[in-house]
């Protein structure tokens, strides 16, 4: 199974330790870019089509208040025609911003190793070490499917916080708790958790460095992104 490009997206979930030397060997990233972009891209559209309505016309009033004052039926009306051309442009770019997410979240980890573990980890492993490791994160999106399909509307706030499965502490916040709060909780989800077990080791093996220093590195990189949410949610919210 870990021998082959689509035996490897089962491989990397079940059986890291071998998928994952496999890869250090023989890294191959094509087939798990595409299962990412197609899983990504399916639940992007679907939640797409079904944000709420009345919950977007809010957060658009609220935009404009807060940088023009009162709004007026007219501005409301602007404002909402192009939230949504916005939108029907943004469904069908998902699979390019997705696939640019992951060419920029790679270089960093490839420089990473690279630069502070003193490792001769190729651009072309990492990638292929990156994206096996994100595979519980194809699983969530999965999983999600049929939970959007089930429903006549997402609020906005939900949608952008991808917290459609209830897999992680947000699910469980008050609702009085702040977006910096919900940021946080968000982060403590089970699917991030086990692609940071993937990530360490696959890194670990890939780049030949000890499980400390891939454990590292990996959590060092996701600290600061969560850092960096939370701060962007205190700041914006």
């Amino acid at each position: 199974m870990e021998n082959s490009s689509f035996g490897r997206l089962i491989g990397a979930l079940f059986s890291p330790g071998k998928t994952f030397r496999s890869i250090a060997e023989r890294p191959t990233w094509a087939v798990a870019l595409i299962a990412m972009l197609a899983v990504g891209t399916v639940v992007g559209v679907l939640v797409n089509k079904r944000i709420d309505q009345d919950e977007l016309r809010q957060v658009v009033k609220e935009r404009i208040e807060k940088s023009q004052g009162p709004a007026t039926p007219e501005q409301l009306e602007r404002g909402m025609e192009m939230a949504e051309k916005i939108n029907a442009v943004s469904r069908w770019l998902i699979p390019v911003i997705s696939a640019a997410f992951y060419l920029l979240l790679n270089l960093i980890f490839w420089m990473a190793f690279r630069f502070f573990a003193a490792s001769n980890l190729s651009f072309n492993s990492s990638f292929s070490v990156l994206l096996h490791g994100f595979m519980p994160q194809a699983v969530s999106a999965l999983l999600a499917i049929p939970v959007v399909l089930s429903r006549e509307s997402i609020g906005v706030q939900e949608a952008q916080s991808g917290g459609i499965l209830a897999s992680s502490l947000a699910a469980f916040a008050p609702e009085d708790a702040g977006k910096a709060v919900r940021a946080l909780l968000s982060s403590l989800d089970f699917f991030s958790i086990w692609t940071l077990v993937l990530l360490i080791i696959g890194y670990h093996l890939a780049a030949r460095v000890s499980k400390a220093t891939a454990a590292t590195v990996v959590l060092a990189l996701w600290a600061l992104y969560v850092a960096a949410k939370v701060g962007l949610s205190a700041l914006f919210g």
